[in-house]
């Protein structure tokens, strides 16, 4: 797989900065929520403290009371008998066999009747009312109590009349106004009754025909445990929370109980306002905000918010009791976010307790959708996903460039060392880069390779003269001396000069293997800490006793020097220096071997007087098979391994081997620096 390739692929990472960005979108829509939720209820306070500071609030209502609660409704009810006018209001079960909805219009209260029944039984004029089906409005309060009768002969609108209980008698009313129509299943009551002749307490009652005297009647009432219903409407005298309807908040309060208090919002005198058709450019962004809505939808888990408690969005539509037992009023103060399926919406719902003369009076309901919320997360989402893609786009694009940069340099990096080196072996010129960077340094890598093995290359190629002139010697050396053998009568110095030649030729074999031994050694040896004064000061003079034909000298400020390492291989390489340095300096002259603190650890010296090193050997003469020296010096064999052997012993001890002229070129001093131990002087 190319370089190229790879970057690409690693490039797809950069996938994950839309994956950041929804994610950090969706963290600020969860703060947002907070504070909108925070301050929503603090609003929510303002206007509990407001509404129990200006208004009387009713008493309240024990919990197995029965309610007769009425809403206001903003359209007229034609009063026909028929439930056409009706769909919008709840149909409240009184049983399975009847249903009651009712509203308020115009300071009169409507009810319709809806009731199930096998066979009607209409009312007789020879007979009592009685001995008809028939429906009873009853208002009571605790003084008096009234009752409305509802029969009829035959459908159509009917005749009221009102129940006198004192004198179980019946006269007609003409102020209230009812029709009764028959349906497939039963029948239907309509009624208008103006509300100032209705008490505190209303219930209704539908009772079958009695069909004997005294006989048991079958009554359906709205009535709970023979308990009067309390008559709960909405009042006027909470207009102050009118001017806190909008179109993304509403607001109503409720009874302990969460029957509403508040009046309704007038759904008919609010005008419709026609939103302004979208140009094609707002249809895209709404389109792309949808898409970008969708991916935070995705993202948000859906445990994080309730489904919608309530049948429809706003509050004041809701013509009915709210369950306050699905909401967690635990804390009596709630401030929790909702989820609106079908409108795929959010809604903030804050419930606040209002309190007056230290009792529970009931509860102020706020809520608040999340459309401009949700429009500044959709608009922060495109400029990070636009933000992201243009991003993606420029980084890939410099990543190609890049990853095609590399790739040439790497290429051309290659195509230079294979040229460089011939299909004979042979190495030719290679140009190093210049550029500061991993790539030039590796192309400098490869130039100091190519140069060293262009080195060994020459090294070898005259390895096989170099062998040649140092074998000739002792091979022509031996075989004259057996030829002389032959001739000679006495022979013993010939055999004598031919065993010196076998020695000479030992002594090469033994030169050629003794690097390799030594690496083994180093391998091997155990590290350790001495004192390497006290070794140079014994080496020094027993090469003093050793070597007559030259002077030793040591010298050195130190009273100790502590390195770790094995005295052994360290012997070992000071007698390769001292080796080397007798075989260049005059018979008599002295050899100085010198002990000295450097940068944190401390350096050996050997100098010797005689020749330079050539220039081109200054840096080179601790390689392996490197010699200066001239032919014809010395009877022993060289082959340039004993310095290569001072510096594999160096570089084991963490250490470095140098070379230099003296002065002068009055001969060469070798340096060799080795760390100190912690303890060391």
């Amino acid at each position: 797989m190319g370089l190229r390739t790879q970057l690409l692929l690693v490039s797809i990472t950069i996938l994950l900065l839309p994956w950041a960005g929804c994610q950090y979108v969706q963290e600020m829509e969860q703060v947002l929520r907070e504070n909108q939720a925070q301050a929503t209820l603090e609003k929510s306070l303002i206007l509990t403290e407001m509404v129990a500071k200006n208004t009387q609030l009713p008493e309240p209502i024990a919990s197995t009371q029965p309610v007769f609660y009425t809403a206001l409704r903003y359209q007229p009810v034609q009063m026909d008998g028929y439930g056409d006018d009706w769909q919008v209001h709840h149909r409240h079960p009184l049983s399975p066999q009847a249903f009651l909805q009712k509203s308020i219009y115009q300071n009169k209260l409507y009810l319709f009747l809806t009731v199930k029944k096998d066979a009607l039984h209409y009312h007789d004029p020879g007979k009592s009312f009685q001995y008809s089906d028939h429906v009873r409005l009853i208002t009571q309060n605790g003084t008096q109590k009234y009752q409305w009768l509802f029969f009829t002969s035959a459908p159509g609108q009917l005749q009221v009349m009102r129940w006198q209980e004192r004198s179980k008698q019946i006269q007609p009313d003409n102020d209230i106004e009812a029709w009764w129509q028959e349906t497939a299943t039963g029948f239907t009551v309509e009624i208008a009754v103006p509300m100032h002749k209705l008490l505190t307490h209303v219930d209704v009652e539908t009772r079958a025909a009695r069909t004997k005297p005294r006989a048991p009647v079958q009554i359906i009432s709205s009535r709970t445990n023979n308990q009067p219903s309390l008559w709960l409407k909405p009042s006027s005298q909470y207009s102050l929370l009118d001017q806190h309807r909008r179109k993304d908040q509403d607001v109503v309060l409720v009874n302990p109980q969460g029957w509403p208090l508040s009046q309704q919002r007038n759904w008919l005198q609010e005008s419709i306002e026609l939103e302004p058709q979208p140009s094609t450019r707002g249809m895209l962004d709404q389109a792309v905000g949808r898409f970008y809505r969708m991916l935070v939808d995705k993202l948000t888990p859906r445990s994080s918010q309730r489904p919608w408690p309530l049948h429809g969005l706003d509050l004041s539509r809701y013509q009915d009791r709210f369950a306050l037992e699905n909401l967690p009023l635990q804390q009596r103060t709630l401030s929790n976010w909702y989820q609106i399926d079908d409108k795929n919406q959010s809604v903030l719902l804050t419930v606040q307790p209002l309190e007056q003369e230290g009792q529970l009076r009931g509860y102020l309901l706020l809520t608040q959708t999340a459309d401009a919320l949700i429009s500044l997360t959709n608009r922060a989402l495109q400029r990070v996903s636009h933000l992201t893609l243009v991003t993606m786009a420029v980084v890939i694009a410099i990543l190609v460039l890049y990853a095609s940069s590399l790739s040439w340099r790497i290429r051309s990096l290659k195509q230079s060392v294979e040229q460089s080196i011939s299909g004979d072996g042979k190495v030719h010129g290679f140009q190093a880069s210049k550029r500061d960077d991993e790539i030039g340094d590796l192309s400098r890598s490869y130039f100091q390779l190519l140069q060293r093995i262009q080195g060994y290359t020459d090294y070898l190629e005259t390895l096989n003269g170099k062998l040649a002139h140092e074998l000739r010697t002792p091979l022509a050396i031996v075989k004259s001396s057996l030829e002389l053998v032959e001739t000679q009568p006495d022979s013993e110095a010939y055999l004598q000069r031919a065993e010196q030649g076998v020695e000479r030729l030992r002594q090469i074999l033994s030169a050629m293997s003794e690097a390799s031994r030594v690496e083994q050694t180093i391998q091997q040896s155990e590290m350790r800490p001495f004192d390497l004064l006290d070794l140079l000061q014994n080496l020094q003079q027993a090469y003093q006793d050793t070597y007559p034909d030259h002077q030793f000298g040591f010298g050195t400020p130190l009273a100790q020097a502590s390195v770790l390492g094995s005295p052994e291989l360290m012997a070992q390489l000071i007698d390769k220096l001292i080796d080397n340095a007798r075989s260049f300096a005059p018979q008599g002259s002295t050899i100085e071997l010198s002990l000295r603190q450097k940068d944190d650890g401390f350096q050996i010296q050997v100098a010797n007087p005689g020749p330079p090193l050539p220039e081109n050997l200054e840096n080179q003469v601790f390689d392996s098979l490197v010699s200066s020296r001239t032919q014809g010096d010395t009877e022993a064999p060289h082959l340039g391994l004993g310095l290569f052997i001072v510096r594999l012993i160096a570089e084991a001890h963490g250490g470095r081997a140098m070379a230099r002229n003296l002065p002068e070129n009055k001969g060469v001093e070798f340096q060799i620096w080795l760390p100190a131990t912690q303890s060391g002087g």
